[in-house]
């Protein structure tokens, strides 16, 4: 599949590049991006290369960012816009309603910026008129995931960035908080490493097995040895992640699982 292209448009260097790498490392190679620090250096890039999104700071050396998205709007309506500023007002805000599909006023959290984009280039997810917003990122649902990660530091990530996506999130280090958990309660999703410790989640997830049919819950196992995969196909799990895994690659999973689920059965 091919990278999604963005271009970045940001005059301060070490936020266009921390940006950039945010952004490349959250999708674990599914976004190729660019830098540049002006609007007009942006518009020669446009004109030599195509690309999905055009990122862009509102306050730039000469022509402003929201001029610049007019004028792709103008030219190539198709690629999506977001417009970040640390100078932001309600007229820029309503100006950003009618040109692009985000506005993101600073300081925002990286997490924020790779949840917008995912749902900017995500189709049909805009709406006519609105530009997307830190305050539409967090929804709210009834949903519930548990996590079996003995790594803290993935564990903790992962945990924020479904929660940011508005789901409620229990997560367990070890095999027996985990199997406390699963019996005093029944998950959307459990998101479980195959290694845990000197244990392993695939026994956790045999024992859990009727219930996990019973409840509906689907069942996500996560290893940074590919060889498990077929093991755990042939157990019944809904899908198999190989580590490293990206934000952008456990979000949009979660959201199709839960997604399948809401579509009736015949």
């Amino acid at each position: 599949m091919e990278p999604i292209a963005i271009l970045i448009v940001e005059d301060e260097e070490n936020l266009a590049r921390t940006l950039a790498q945010a952004l490349r490392i959250g999708s674990d190679g599914q976004y190729s991006v660019e830098t540049c620090p002006t609007a007009e250096e942006a518009s020669l890039l446009l004109e030599e290369h195509t690309y999905h999104l055009v990122i862009s700071d509102y306050q730039l050396p000469g022509r402003n960012g929201l001029d610049l998205v007019i004028q792709i709007k103008a030219g190539n309506p198709e690629i999506h816009t977001i417009i970040i500023t640390g100078f932001g007002t309600k007229d820029l805000e309503a100006a950003a309603d009618q040109t692009a599909e985000g506005y993101l006023t600073k300081p925002f959290d990286m997490l924020d910026l790779l949840l917008m984009v995912q749902k900017v280039i995500s189709p049909g997810s805009g709406k006519t008129g609105h530009a997307l917003k830190q305050q539409d990122l967090e929804k709210n649902n009834n949903h519930r995931i548990l996590i079996l990660e003995d790594d803290y530091g993935l564990r903790h990530i992962f945990g924020r960035a479904l929660r940011k996506s508005g789901y409620t999130v229990d997560e367990a280090s070890t095999i027996q908080t985990a199997r406390s958990q699963l019996d005093a309660a029944d998950y959307d999703i459990f998101i479980c490493d195959i290694q845990i410790g000197r244990e392993r989640g695939l026994d956790l997830l045999a024992e859990y097995q009727h219930k996990f049919e019973l409840a509906g819950t689907h069942v996500v196992m996560c290893s940074a040895y590919g060889q498990y995969r077929t093991q755990t196909e042939d157990m019944g799990v809904d899908f198999f992640l190989e580590k490293p895994i990206s934000l952008n690659t456990l979000l949009t999973l979660v959201d199709s699982l839960l997604d399948a689920k809401k579509i009736p059965q015949n």
